[in-house]
């Protein structure tokens, strides 16, 4: 058998793995710049599941706080009280409440004429403002709190005091900045006593635009033909429940004649929310894994290019193209078990820094962790097919012509 009839040498699997292993390694540039491509796509991946299991809990209780613990209790006038303090009273023992209290809208909420002196009460002087009845207690359920003054309590209603408390909104249209000297304003021939000024409040922040008066003032001012309402304030997951056994509460004789406002049931809401976040989060990381193939792609190409002559050099000492395809796919394999060990680096440290900056609790899914490299791999496996194929079909002899 004459030299050129022998069989080309078998260079076998171990060899290719070292020979792209000193490939990645003698062009770190190159390698890291690939593997950057993949790593940024694999941190989205383990940084997008970090958060969105770090922010379930979160998500939670963002809904409970607000209006997923809120019921509102509608029915009857003041004149007709199927809501009463009585039935707030029972309706607080209910296991799951935590508050609750009265409340309602004056003159069917349509506004009424504030002067801040007795002289100013003609319409072209007064400033229509927003009446709102509360409860001490309603004061308490919905969460207000003053920038000056204080809230008023029960004794208002018990000793039939004529106080208000301004919205923010409101005692800036009247000018009034401060309680000190205790400010007066007047309605029709009544005159009421600034007590404070209601900056905020978790619910029904819109009374924060007018003015809210105890129900003892309320019916002085505009009578009792509004419908009252009672609004409660429920342990997470208890507003299902309260909201079923709360009429019975407020009045056992007539519960028909009073309408529930229950929130949605957080689970589902929250679900919802999930899902709507983990797709769009799911599409990007989608995006980023086609963004590191085809820069891993591109950068192998160029790299078959620049290797001409070293890959008909293999050929030429008894590499077959099969073994070349196999160097070529295994150093991008290399490049992408890289990026995807530098992925989970980054995402894991993105998840903690982004959780602690939002004081969240970091979840990770530890399969996910483990599988980034795998990930990874089939990345960089996938990106070199392409570029591996191209290189078989160089010769030594068009590596010579090149």
């Amino acid at each position: 058998m004459t030299p050129t009839q022998q069989a080309s040498p078998r260079v076998g699997v171990l060899g290719i793995t070292n020979d792209a292993a000193v490939g990645l390694v003698r062009r770190p540039a190159r390698t890291l710049l690939c593997a950057l491509a993949t790593a940024v796509a694999i941190a989205a991946f383990v940084t997008i599941n970090g958060l969105t299991e770090s922010a379930r809990g979160a998500v939670s209780a963002s809904f409970n706080v607000l209006r997923a613990t809120t019921v509102q209790f509608t029915g009857g006038t003041s004149h007709d009280p199927i809501l009463s303090e009585q039935g707030v009273g029972r309706l607080r023992r209910l296991n799951g409440t935590i508050d609750a209290g009265l409340l309602w809208s004056l003159n069917q909420g349509q506004p009424i004429n504030v002067a801040r002196g007795p002289d100013e009460q003609d319409s072209s002087t007064a400033t229509p403002l927003a009446f709102t009845s509360m409860s001490a207690s309603a004061l308490t359920t919905i969460g207000a709190t003053t920038s000056s003054g204080r809230l008023y309590d029960t004794g208002a209603d018990l000793h039939h005091e004529m106080v208000a408390l301004l919205g923010a909104s409101a005692a800036a249209q009247l000018g009034i900045t401060s309680v000190i000297g205790s400010p007066a304003i007047f309605v029709g021939r009544s005159s009421l006593t600034v007590l404070g000024i209601v900056r905020s409040a978790q619910q029904e922040d819109q009374a924060l635009l007018g003015v809210i008066v105890p129900p003892y003032a309320a019916a002085v001012i505009a009578g009792t033909r509004d419908q009252r309402q009672v609004i409660a304030r429920t342990t997470p997951g208890a507003a299902q429940l309260i909201g079923r056994q709360g009429p019975y509460a407020l009045d056992p004789y007539e519960p028909g004649e009073i309408t529930a406002e229950v929130p949605p049931d957080p689970s589902t809401l929250k679900a919802s929310v999930e899902k709507s976040i983990t797709t769009l989060l799911g599409l990007l990381g989608l995006a980023g894994l086609g963004v590191g193939i085809l820069t891993i792609t591109s950068i192998t190409m160029l790299s078959v290019s620049q290797r001409r002559s070293e890959i008909g050099l293999r050929r030429a000492i008894g590499y077959s193209r099969r073994e070349i395809a196999g160097l070529i796919a295994t150093e991008a394999a290399g490049v992408g078990i890289l990026g995807g060990i530098l992925g989970v680096a980054i995402g894991v440290i993105t998840t903690v820094v982004v959780a602690q900056t939002r004081s969240w609790t970091p979840v990770l899914a530890t399969g996910l962790v483990a599988v980034a490299p795998i990930i990874g791999l089939l990345v960089g496996m996938l990106a070199g097919a392409y570029p591996a194929i191209q290189a078989t079909r160089i010769t030594p002899m068009s590596a010579l012509r090149s």
